[in-house]
């Protein structure tokens, strides 16, 4: 850790401990303002050792988007996030740079987080919701016209617990990817575990949990998530399919 973020901890312990943060809070956050605009020029940021990988003493290969990333989850803490029309246009190019894939006109909302972005597509026309969490610790790829609702996780990974010499949290970590078809909704809150598919035009109910592959045109809820219809499109008629 930079020597600057060690003594800016130290000091904050002692004005806790001593209880005098009260009157030093407005010194120590500007000092803090100050080692957040030294990054911004820098880009030099200390990152911790993940305290998950288990047992894997190879280091993890470097993000080169990490400034970037850092750059977006600042911006999103601003009250320029909340201009509708200038943000998404900012996310829209950031994304561009950090994710392996990002079609046209992709909609994201203010505070969608991923773990790294550089395993992670997105087709034309989808939208990502707020408060939307992609772990894209393997390849996450969501199709063209995908709705992902306020408050969706998806999870690309698991930890293993058959190994009983190592608590369950530091046993590593099993990558799995996950696809979402095009033309999906994924409902508020709802959860897609490691490994799964889901198909075209599929609708996940608000607080599902998706535990298993989902075929297409389906509906499915729940916890786990289950099959409450299949449907499929008319046999002749207007009908708008998007490339998969």
């Amino acid at each position: 850790m930079p020597r600057f973020e060690e003594q800016l901890l130290d000091d904050f312990k002692e004005l806790v401990d001593g209880d005098r943060l009260q009157p030093e809070a407005s010194r120590f956050l500007s000092a803090v303002n100050e080692m957040v605009v030294s990054y911004q020029a820098s880009g030099d940021l200390y990152v911790p050792t993940d305290p998950f990988r288990g047992r894997d003493d190879a280091p993890p290969p470097p993000d080169p988007n990490l400034y970037y990333t850092m750059f977006w989850r600042m911006f999103d803490r601003t009250p320029a996030a909340m201009m509708q029309g200038f943000a998404i246009e900012v996310r829209r190019i950031l994304a561009k740079r950090i994710f392996k894939h990002c079609g046209d006109d992709v909609t994201i909302h203010h505070n969608v987080l991923f773990s790294r972005g550089d395993n992670i597509t997105v087709g034309d026309g989808s939208l990502l919701n707020r408060y939307v969490m992609l772990d894209d610790r393997a390849e996450l790829t969501i199709g063209s016209y995908v709705m992902v609702s306020a408050g969706v996780t998806i999870e690309t990974h698991t930890h293993p617990f058959d190994d009983f010499s190592v608590p369950i949290a530091i046993g590593g970590r099993d990558g799995r990817p996950v696809t979402i078809g095009s033309n999906t909704v994924l409902g508020y809150n709802a959860v897609v575990m490691a490994g799964t598919t889901i198909g075209y035009r599929c609708i996940v109910g608000a607080n599902s949990v998706v535990t298993k592959d989902v075929p297409d045109y389906t509906v499915v809820g729940g916890v786990p998530a289950k099959v409450i219809k299949q449907y499929l499109p008319p046999e002749s008629g207007n009908v708008w399919v998007p490339g998969r």
